[in-house]
């Protein structure tokens, strides 16, 4: 198994950190603080399970400051296949591991973090039934300045009990200490059980008493129940001659109740046929008045009507008051703003006027002189020819230059390059050529400085008659730009003049309608002096209406209560026959019954049901007796058997004592300290190689009784023993190591975490 790479994110004080391992033992060092033990912790809790709070006491802590969430990878790699362990610190936690398959790392389906570790397990060959986060933080991975811990322990029970807990052994010595615990609960129990036993013996003594009470009770039941079934049956028969008596009584009874019912109808129905031949006669006076008073009734309704219909009339004449005064005021608002318009169009037309004429005097003062244009035009054509002169003036002054240079060059006559007589001056003397040309290129030159004098006393000129043009055409601009202002304010007084028009129409429109408004007006005139005369004819008919509503419902359900008066006559003739009839069938019912044989009926009834009740009583508490001795027979005989089943116990926890005293004395207290000599020889053997190895001395490290680390060596001839205070610092912590390395090759782990300062290493 080889660690090849771990990440980190937000863990402690590494907020992204990636490192690669390489093979066999990889040393990380550094300054107090830049997180060395947070490499080792992180992969204790990401491949090991380990709780974050074994390294930082509160899970907070093992995230970086200000993150909410860590996350830990680590690479593996176990037999040529590539592994990933990831887990995450906070919520929500997460413990996932992948294979590597075609360069991808796949996870694998886990229900939970068990599942997860036990597959950690067989594949780091650590599943020996610890889990790995014990064996981490007791044997691979030791804390920080607990590399030395247990094995300097002074106390020796203290060192023995350590060790035993990181071999694993200790649950032997355990369990012999705890079993003795069990002994006496053992004994406890059976104590127990004996004296619960002794009250369930008392208990079950009354059985055979109960039952011969059961047997009694049981007899005793079935004469009552027999007594009981005899007078049921004669109660059963007496209550059927009862029941013919009753119907006897109460058809005597119900017929007497329905006659007098009848009588009773037939008085009310006379008194009702009364009430309605009153009612019959009220209607038909009602009628009569009803029928004089129609025609002033309608003529009332009519004027009515009229006069709703003016006063809707009165409505529409104040709306056209409202509108014709509105109108009015409308049309005088719009004189007045007509005769504004024209005076302020007027002015504004002065004004345009004065400021036109403004603008034309100005333009006329600015009129450009035409020399100063043509003076201006020459600009650019002087500046090119003072360009040429400036071009010429320095072709020859560079021509000059030469001269002078050719002058002292051939002031011998000699070619500077062949060394023999220049050709060009030859049967001259050198001075002569060049003085000539020289003299010629001074006059050419002062006469092109002559004329550029004068083209740059023209470019002035020119100059200035440009500027004072540029000047004019600013002004001119100016001047334009007002003209364009002047023009539209002219076009909106025009648009402003034209608009008066559009006011005028608007202003005969708004008289029109007015004068049409007034015209429907007058159609109203005789409006006041119509109400009047139709209120009057109202007030006229006032009485006449009144009366025909008053007397029009009444009227109305003449027709009604005759056809009632009809009805109550018909009901009154049935009820006087079926009274007959009731009166009839109550004589025959009389006959049949008979008062006093009915009254001893239902004495007799009564004295029997007093005996059945009685009797039903009785059979009841039998009952009950019975059940209850039943029931107290059941749990005497459950006692019993719960006596037995105690005493079974009895007997099975005296086994269980037996062989719990066997296990404690044979098994228990001499396991623990048979397979600590086991796995401290085992382990001194790889130790003293190793130490051997590391030291690189011929002593011999042997690990001894209560893991004392011993060193043997010879002296003199004479074997020598050294451990505990004996011992130096180098030698204490090479033999801790080579046992340490010595008990992860008995464990099986292929690998391990010294978290220890230098000084100690």
């Amino acid at each position: 198994m080889q660690i090849l790479s771990i990440h980190l994110k937000n863990i402690k004080s590494h907020r992204e950190l990636d490192l690669d391992f390489a093979p066999g033992i990889n040393v990380l060092s550094g300054a107090n603080g830049v997180g060395k033990s947070t490499i080792f912790e992180s992969i204790g809790y990401a491949l090991f399970g380990v709780d974050a709070q074994s390294f930082v006491g509160n899970v907070d802590r093992f995230i970086t400051s200000g993150a909410k969430r860590g996350e830990i990878a680590v690479v593996f790699l176990i037999d040529e296949d590539r592994y990933r362990v990831s887990r995450t610190v906070g919520t929500p936690a997460k413990w996932l591991l992948a294979k590597e398959v075609a360069g991808d790392f796949e996870v694998e389906e886990h229900k939970d973090a068990k599942e997860t570790e036990g597959r950690l397990k067989e594949l780091l060959g650590l599943d020996n039934g610890r889990s790995l986060a014990e064996q981490f933080e007791l044997v691979i991975g030791p804390f920080q300045n607990e590399f030395l811990g247990p094995f300097v322990i002074k106390q020796a029970t203290r060192r023995r009990d350590k060790f035993d807990e990181i071999l694993g052994i200790d649950a032997w010595r355990k369990t012999y200490t705890e079993t003795k615990v069990l002994v006496s609960t053992i004994r406890g129990r059976v104590d127990a059980l004996h004296s619960a036993i002794a009250p369930l013996k008392d208990q079950v003594a009354v059985l055979p008493e109960r039952r011969e009470a059961y047997k009694d009770g049981q007899q005793q039941l079935a004469q009552t129940e027999q007594e009981l079934t005899e007078k049921s049956a004669g109660l059963k028969s007496l209550e059927a001659q009862l029941s013919a008596s009753d119907q006897r009584e109460q058809a005597v009874q119900e017929l007497t109740v329905a006659i007098n019912a009848l009588k009773e109808r037939i008085g009310n129905g006379r008194e009702k046929i009364s009430r309605q031949k009153t009612l019959i006669d009220e209607a038909e006076k009602s009628q009569k008045i009803v029928a004089a008073n129609s025609a002033g009734k309608q003529a009332f309704e009519q004027a009515e009507q009229r006069l709703a219909e003016l006063r809707e009339q009165v409505k529409t004449q104040r709306q056209l008051e409202q509108e014709v005064a509105a109108l009015d005021k409308q049309v005088t608002a719009m004189v007045e703003r007509h005769a504004s318009e024209e005076r302020a169009i007027a002015l504004a037309v002065k004004e345009l006027q004065a400021e036109e004429q403004d603008l034309a005097e100005r333009r006329k003062a600015l009129t450009v002189d035409g020399k100063l244009q043509q003076l201006a035009a020459r600009l650019p054509k002087i500046r090119k020819s003072m360009d040429d002169v400036r071009d010429q003036i320095g072709r020859l002054d560079g021509r000059r230059a030469g001269l002078e240079e050719g002058s002292r060059k051939l002031a011998e006559g000699v070619c500077p390059f062949f060394q023999e007589p220049c050709l060009n001056i030859a049967e001259k003397p050198p001075g002569d050529v060049f003085s000539a040309k020289l003299t010629e290129l001074e006059a050419e030159r002062n006469r092109l400085k002559a004329e550029q004098d004068r083209l740059s006393q023209e470019e002035g000129a020119s100059t200035r008659a440009s500027e004072q043009l540029n000047a004019f055409a600013v002004q001119l601009k100016g001047l334009e730009e007002q003209a364009i202002k002047l023009k539209t304010k002219l076009k909106a007084n025009a648009e402003r003049a034209s608009g008066l028009e559009t006011l005028q129409k608007d202003q005969s429109t708004v008289q029109q309608q007015l004068d049409e408004k007034q015209t429907a007006l007058k159609s109203f005139n005789t409006l006041l002096a119509d109400i009047d005369a139709c209120e009057a004819l109202k007030t006229e008919h006032q009485t006449a209406r009144d009366l025909f509503v008053a007397n029009q419902e009444q009227a109305a359900k003449l027709e009604e209560r005759q056809a009632e008066l009809v009805k109550y006559e018909q009901l009154l003739a049935r009820y006087q026959g079926e009274l007959a009839g009731k009166e009839a069938q109550l004589v025959t019912a009389s006959k049949e019954y008979d008062a006093g044989q009915h009254q001893t009926q239902r004495e007799q009834k009564d004295l029997l049901n007093l005996e059945v009740g009685a009797l039903g009583q009785k059979v009841t508490g039998l009952k009950a007796d019975v059940v209850r001795l039943a029931g107290e027979i059941d749990k005497l005989r459950q006692i019993e058997q719960e006596i037995v089943a105690r005493q079974a116990k009895i007997k099975a926890y005296g086994e269980k004592e037996e062989l719990v005293k066997f296990l404690r004395n044979r098994v228990f207290n001499r396991v623990s300290v048979y397979l600590s000599e086991r796995f401290r020889e085992e382990i001194s053997q790889r130790a003293n190689h190793l130490y051997r190895i590391i030291a690189e001395v011929d002593e011999e490290l042997a690990w001894g009784d209560n893991y004392r680390i011993v060193l043997r060596d010879m002296v003199d001839g004479k074997l020598r023993e050294r451990e505990d205070d004996q011992l130096s610092g180098g030698q204490t912590m090479s033999a801790v190591v080579a046992l340490r390395l010595a008990m992860l090759q008995t464990i099986g782990a292929r690998i391990a975490f010294f978290d220890e300062p230098t000084s100690n290493l």
